[in-house]
């Protein structure tokens, strides 16, 4: 019965999972506008297998409303990409599922399910929802007539419970795959041999380096030619897997002005007089603007700011910021002070029967009989929960005053009707407290719709001005914005980064891949809060990035550049000295000592070398080493002694470090696996076509 309580106290849920249903619909029958060209089209293709944009629109529909019930805001392309991008990864674990002959059984899922030891995730969903095991809420849930209620009643929890179980299913096939994965891949007794050597000899280094960043870049240029030798060199770095699209884009703040700010301020000023009249707030409710929040807290949850002032101050007080935070303003009043009850333990029990039948369970109850003898006395007619600790001040004030008026130990009936009733009974009540109602009031400014017309308009004017990309670059800092460069696929679902980028810019991303090379974009202002514009600088297509493009070739060029430098200092220094110390003086450094393990990632001294480990765990100490090229320096060095471990690890600990560094925990990875998946399987994105 429980479990019946819970679900007829949860209308204002219901509400917002109707309400997500009809955003969805609105969703859908927009989306089915689209046209009959694009209904028969994937959102994605993976191998063989399409992605049906009609389910994965539903998915995203679904999403949406979760994050709606959950109070989570989401940019609605970033949201749509990380849907897209689970059902690929659903879709290829399906497909290697099915290679492998990974499947759950019946009895499996029925184990998982409701079994002696059921997943953890479906032990949570039950005690959520009121019932004592998943066993009962599935009994509950597909025999509702036992327990009085129609099928319409459980129906949302059925799509819960078959969602949950969807998820556990996906889960236990996934670990079944770890684990293959991981037992392919076990320390053999080589592998443990050559681990234990790996770790066992530190090399002590002393060594002199030539940065290249300290040499002049001018006396070593770099060709085209040596570019494009250098990138099919390195051409596999350059793979793309979508089309990429290099762009430009100004994004321009809708922020108010200092006529907005000034104005702002006086509103401010005028709540802050305002609320100090009276002991309440209504003479602040008629400026309309500002926002009121009343909470009755303890000290504790008393924002910091005003918190010791509070706590001695008089009924009415009031306080404020004396500086904005941005353009925010916050001011306090505290509306009361009352010591009261903090929290309370209740038991209650809910008795379904008429007026005589509740007396009796309570009068039973009071001479000492228990809920469970009151269960079995009365099979399916009373149910309750003995403990649950409540904070008085956040329970009705209709519950409050009989609390407060209550004995310990004794029920009473806090609500009846002919159908039934709550006894409650309170088993103990916390030491009274201080609490403080305090009033917040709040006003932000912003900008006027005078201010957002001028931007815009300036901002107008700029383009009409520079219509080409090189103009809408080169002129951009002049007029006062802030070309940013960015490289974008169809995946991106927004400028500016992921998470913190610019919100609804997906519509700017699509017209850059509708447009050619060269074109300037009109303004798009979908974010309320900012101004947009793109110029497209070039389009890659044929699966690889070109050596030219401005990320890659500085890349290449520092590449180049810097091996000339070090052909050049070899050159320069080899048998100029005869020790580590007369190439530090040729070079112009200092000599310093490194410790070098080989099975490590080196010493930070030596800088980013991968080469230079191997050659150190090989050198024979004693002798000088160099000058040697490196990716970043110039290096001369000497093993001047060597330090070996006298303990020897165990094979555990080798089995662990085997499965840490290239066995099962690297294999067996999420990501990893994902990474595999998507590299050795086609897939086609086509949320571009339709987003």
């Amino acid at each position: 019965m429980a479990t019946l309580e819970k679900i007829r106290k949860q209308k204002a849920w219901l509400a917002i999972v109707i309400g997500g249903a009809l955003l969805a619909f609105i969703a859908q029958a927009g989306f089915e506008a689209i046209g009959s060209s694009s209904r028969n089209r994937a959102a994605a293709k993976v191998g063989s297998e399409k992605i049906d944009i009609m389910d994965f629109s539903r998915r995203v529909e679904q999403e949406a409303a979760d994050d709606q019930q959950n109070n989570q805001q989401m940019d609605a392309a970033v949201r749509q990409q990380q849907v897209l991008d689970e059902m690929i990864n659903e879709k290829l674990l399906e497909q290697e599922y099915k290679k492998l002959g990974i499947e759950v059984s019946d009895d499996e899922i029925s184990k998982l399910m409701i079994g002696k030891n059921p997943a953890p995730a479906v032990v949570q969903f039950a005690q959520q929802v009121g019932a004592k095991s998943p066993a009962e809420l599935y009994d509950f849930i597909m025999n509702p007539s036992k327990q009085g209620v129609q099928e319409s009643q459980v129906a949302d929890l059925l799509r819960q419970w078959n969602k949950l179980k969807e998820d556990i299913i996906k889960q236990y096939k996934f670990a079944k795959l770890q684990n293959l994965m991981a037992g392919c891949m076990q320390a053999n007794d080589l592998d443990r041999a050559q681990m234990a050597e790996e770790s066992a000899v530190t090399n002590i280094v002393t060594f002199a380096k030539k940065d290249y960043s300290s040499v002049a870049d001018d006396k070593y240029p770099v060709s085209d030619a040596e570019l494009k030798a250098e990138w099919e060199k390195m051409k596999p770095m350059f793979k793309t897997y979508e089309d990429v699209r290099a762009i430009h884009y100004i994004a321009v703040d809708i922020a108010p002005s200092a006529e907005d700010i000034a104005a702002a301020k006086k509103i401010a000023d005028a709540a802050y007089i305002a609320l100090q009249k009276g002991r309440g707030v209504d003479s602040v409710r008629v400026l309309g603007t500002v926002h009121i929040d009343t909470a009755m807290v303890t000290k504790d949850k008393i924002p910091m700011k005003v918190r010791d002032f509070f706590a001695s101050a008089e009924v009415g007080s009031v306080r404020r910021d004396t500086v904005a935070t941005g353009n925010h303003y916050e001011m306090y009043k505290l509306m009361n002070k009352q010591v009261s009850i903090d929290s309370v333990d209740l038991a209650y029990v809910v008795v379904q029967g008429d007026a005589k039948m509740q007396t009796e369970v309570m009068n039973q109850l009071n001479a000492g009989k228990t809920l469970d003898d009151m269960k079995k006395a009365y099979p399916q007619k009373v149910d309750g929960k003995l403990s649950d600790w409540q904070r008085l001040y956040l329970i009705p004030d209709s519950l409050k005053a009989k609390v407060n008026n209550a004995a310990l130990g004794t029920y009473f009936v806090y609500n009846s009707s002919e159908q039934g009733a709550t006894l409650l009974k309170v088993n103990e009540k916390k030491a009274p407290k201080t609490f403080y109602t305090v009033a917040t009031v709040t006003y932000d400014a912003y900008a006027s719709t005078k201010t957002s017309e001028d931007l815009r308009d300036k901002f107008q004017a700029f383009l009409n001005k520079n219509k080409t990309v090189k103009e809408f670059e080169d002129n951009a800092a002049k007029a006062g914005y802030n070309a940013m460069g960015a490289m974008i696929t169809p995946s991106t679902p927004q400028l500016g980064g992921q998470y913190q980028g610019i919100k609804d810019s997906r519509k700017a991303i699509k017209w850059a891949f509708d447009s050619k090379k060269g074109e300037v974009s009109p303004i798009f202002s979908d974010n309320n809060d900012v101004l947009l514009a793109v110029a497209v600088d070039d389009i890659y297509e044929d699966g690889y990035l070109p050596y030219n493009f401005d990320q890659g070739k500085q890349m290449l060029t520092e590449r180049v550049r810097n091996s000339k430098k070090g052909d050049d200092l070899v050159k320069q220094y080899k048998g100029k000295a005869k020790d580590v110390n007369g190439y530090a003086a040729a070079m112009g450094t200092k000599v310093d000592t490194a410790r070098v393990v080989f099975a490590a990632n080196g010493d930070p001294k030596l800088g980013n070398e991968p080469g230079l480990i191997g050659r150190i765990a090989t050198a024979k100490p004693g002798t000088l080493q160099g000058p040697w090229k490196g990716e970043n320096a110039v290096i001369v060095y000497q093993v001047v002694k060597q330090e070996r471990e006298e303990r020897k690890p165990t094979k555990e600990e080798l089995d662990n470090r085997y499965a840490q560094t290239r066995g099962a925990q690297v294999l067996a990875n999420p990501q990893t696996i994902y990474q595999i998946l998507n590299k050795s399987t086609k897939v086609e994105k086509h949320l571009i076509d339709f987003y």
